[in-house]
């Protein structure tokens, strides 16, 4: 796998997967699936533009499950690290989001939950094994 260079990236967080997404193109020739953006061709899916798209949607959907574990009765560490299991799988096997976007967006909802005083992450820091 190539390293990427994340210059090209700038306010796409550090640990914010970026990758190449599968194609397979009909035909006895070889080919080769890019996107052109300025004067640089990235392998589909690894764009700037794209990349940007994807963590603006990955950050939304992070959110959104913030705002259903506020809404929802999750209070204790076990109903949450339940429904944020129950929910990745969801993710990627209804909605067709990758692994590695679904154990982001994951990370991602802990950070904001901790950042909101949430009672179910408050002492998961101890714990680091319990985190999705």
């Amino acid at each position: 796998m190539s390293t990427i260079d994340r210059s090209n990236y700038p306010g796409i967080p550090e640990d914010f997967p970026i990758e190449a997404l599968p194609f397979a193109l009909p035909g006895a020739q070889l080919k080769l699936s890019v996107v052109k953006q300025g004067e640089h061709y990235y392998p589909t899916g690894t764009s700037p533009q794209e990349v940007q798209e994807d963590y603006e949607s990955m950050l939304d959907l992070a959110n959104q499950v913030v705002a259903y574990v506020h809404q929802n009765d999750l209070s204790t560490k076990e109903a949450l690290d339940g429904f944020l299991n129950q929910e990745s799988m969801v993710m990627q096997m209804h909605y067709g989001i990758r692994p590695r976007h679904a154990e982001w967006v994951m990370k991602q909802v802990r950070v904001l939950l901790k950042d909101t005083g949430h009672p179910a992450v408050a002492d998961s820091s101890s714990n680091p094994s319990s985190q999705v």
